[in-house]
């Protein structure tokens, strides 16, 4: 479980990121938060694993007070809280496995210090990596991959890290429409298989339709819209973006970032 209540972050310029949101997410669930520029996406994923420090307000991850976290209580909270990046964030000069492996830092710190993993650690990477469907890139070296398959390895290593929430901050948002299709596929398919609670921001709304459980609409920082994807309709929009658009309006919008 996810829970915000009345949380604020206001960044060093005043910048506004959450203005007094409060939201419920159950364990289990594929939420899509999605939003203009600026709404608040990214302060409000990063916000969950401390990336973002709340200004006021209480957030709790599984219990677990995330505000005004610090030291040893902030590194266990984010062990079990994995994060995707858009940028994928993987050591292009080394290995897939290598890689995934890293995901094994908070469980094995010793090992990844002196980089040998023992037979567990290595079954639970190679694991990973056949859930995303790419097992048999596992001694490829990472920069030789595609942008999409980089995207599946930076998943992997999440799988194995074990964690029981996935923040993933617009992992699809430098891909291709078909690869991120195909890519977000492997993120919900996982996640209904692991049960794992997952907090995706994303430009692309037809993505959010096509997957979410539910999609949290955000915008000024506040939360506009928070419901089913089979209920967003060219209201929700309007209350989102300001202005009445059809999904398809929006979706092109988005990639030329709604200028």
């Amino acid at each position: 479980m996810i829970t915000f209540r009345d949380v604020h972050v206001t960044y060093p310029t005043g910048t506004k990121g959450l203005d007094g949101v409060s939201l419920e997410i159950p364990e289990g669930e594929f939420v899509v938060v999605v939003g203009l520029s600026g709404a608040g996406k990214s302060t409000l994923v990063r916000a969950v694993n401390g990336l973002v420090p709340v200004t006021s307000g209480e957030l709790e991850v599984n219990g677990q007070r995330v505000d005004g976290a610090r030291g040893g209580t902030l590194r266990r909270l984010r062990a079990d809280v994995g994060m995707i990046f858009q940028g994928f964030n993987l050591v292009t000069r080394v290995s897939v496995l290598r890689n995934v492996l890293m995901g094994r830092l908070s469980h094995s710190p010793v090992s990844s210090l002196f980089g040998v993993y023992g037979a567990a650690d290595k079954e639970i990477a190679f694991d990973a990596l056949d859930r995303v469907g790419i097992l048999d890139k596992a001694y490829v070296r990472a920069s030789r991959l595609s942008g999409g398959q980089q995207q599946r390895v930076a998943i992997a290593r999440v799988l194995a890290q074990q964690p029981h929430v996935v923040l993933a901050d617009e992992p699809v948002a430098s891909l291709d429409p078909p690869t991120a299709n195909a890519v977000m596929a492997d993120l919900r398919r996982v996640q209904r298989q692991l049960g794992i609670t997952t907090v995706v921001n994303l430009h692309f709304l037809d993505l959010a339709k096509s997957f979410a459980d539910r999609i949290v609409g955000m915008r000024a920082g506040r939360i506009v819209f928070d419901g089913p994807a089979a209920e967003v309709d060219d209201r929700v929009f309007e209350s989102i973006y300001g202005r009445s658009l059809s999904v398809q309006d929006v979706s092109t919008a988005e990639v030329d970032r709604l200028t």
